[in-house]
């Protein structure tokens, strides 16, 4: 072997490694050091919904903001004009923190009105406002009762509100309490609002249909010329009777219609010529059908008291009134379900209620043993107009089926 040979690759093997961990350091030197990503501190939202009746200051109060914070926030809402007044419980208020430090706020007015606060911390607080479109689309809810109205309709995602409003269409037709059975069929014809693609309320019943063992009943939504407004089955026909069941939706009776009942106060026996409806003062008391209120006001031991001429002959009178609806005085025109007046206690009354009469030719009459006849139909003269109209929603329905 030659050793001079091998010494001499030995050598060029060490050189070489020498040679590139020279390199290797002079590239780690000249590279540039690595950024190490700041430690953000996470940020913390407080969410406030304002109570019945509470203001705007009361909110900002209850959420421990500054002073001087809470200041500027209602200044710079004083200079867009806000309506302090008009915040609702559905309304939202957002606080965003971080460190503890308030950096900025949101104030959501229903769907579409937001207001965003920022530079909370440089103290000149701004203010910008966002407005989402609200549309309108139209579509079909159907479904088979499997249990109730009420909880079939909640299966399938609808609100309370459109499940009242499409009973109480119907509710001249059927007893959804007693007539509904299992299978029978519902579909309603709505205009829903759209917030982007969220559904955030639903709008105008167009028309509704009920299908089952009790029958078919169909309503249709038709605004006449004139402005008269209401549901009517195909043939023009009204679905509201002329009078609604109780002028109160939430009550219960205490006294009924009698020839002979012992008054509480004056301690004699004598004819309780209507219905004495219990609910709690303020409950708001409704006219049972359309008419011309003939008297408002203060009439002996009615207390507070509002009487209605009605067509067929009627008139309706409501007593113990705490107080009136609005507009309603002599001589006004009135539309059934119309705010009379609100239960109270005033003239001979022992407690909060209602006391009720119907009187038919100058008569009075038991309130729950009249049938009342239907609302008027659509008139004659717009007939034509309505048919179209019910064509129309029934060429919808049919592609929407």
């Amino acid at each position: 072997m030659n050793w001079n040979v091998l010494i001499q690759k030995k050598f060029l093997v060490v050189f070489g490694l020498v040679i590139i961990v020279l390199i290797l350091i002079v590239i780690f030197k000249l590279s540039p050091p690595k950024q190490t990503r700041p430690i953000t501190t996470p940020i913390q939202v407080k969410t406030y919904s304002p109570m019945i009746g509470e203001v705007f200051s009361n909110v900002l109060q209850r959420a421990e903001i500054p002073s001087q914070s809470a200041n500027q926030i209602i200044q710079t809402l004083q200079k867009i004009k806000f309506k302090f007044t008009s915040l609702k419980p559905t309304d939202t208020v957002k606080f965003f923190y971080r460190n503890d430090t308030l950096i900025k706020m949101e104030l959501k007015k229903n769907y579409s009105t937001i207001y965003r606060f920022d530079n909370f911390t440089s103290g000149n607080i701004t203010v910008a406002m966002a407005f989402k479109e609200i549309t309108n689309q139209v579509k079909l809810v159907k479904g088979k009762i499997s249990s109730s109205l009420y909880e079939s309709m909640m299966k399938i995602g609808e609100n309370p509100n459109l499940i009242s409003n499409y009973s109480d269409i119907l509710a001249w037709e059927i007893d959804f309490f007693t007539e509904t059975q299992t299978g029978d069929s519902f579909y309603i014809l709505v205009e829903k609002k759209f917030c982007d693609t969220l559904c955030v309320d639903d709008g105008q019943i167009i028309a509704v249909r009920y299908k089952g063992t009790c029958g078919d009943f169909s309503g249709f939504f038709f605004l006449d010329p004139k402005g008269n407004r209401d549901y009517y089955d195909s043939q023009g026909k009204s679905l509201r009777k002329a009078f609604l069941k109780s002028p109160l939706r939430y009550s219960h009776i205490s006294s009924y219609f009698s020839r002979g009942r012992y008054h509480p106060i004056l301690k004699i026996v004598r004819p309780h010529k209507g219905i004495d409806y219990v609910a709690p003062t303020g409950t708001p008391v409704s006219t049972i059908g359309d008419g011309t209120v003939t008297f408002a006001g203060r009439k002996s031991g009615y207390g507070r008291f509002v009487e209605i001429s009605h067509s067929q002959r009627f008139k309706s009178r409501y007593g113990h009134l705490s107080r009136f609806g609005a507009s309603v005085r002599s001589g006004r025109r009135i539309s059934q379900g119309q705010i009379v007046g609100y239960v109270g206690a005033t003239g001979l009354a022992t407690g909060p209620h209602l006391h009720f009469e119907l009187l038919q030719n100058g008569s009075w009459v038991n309130p729950l043993k009249i049938i009342p006849p239907r609302a008027e139909p659509v008139k004659p003269e717009y007939f034509s107009a309505f048919a179209r109209h019910r064509d129309s929603i029934l060429v919808l329905l049919n592609t929407q089926n």
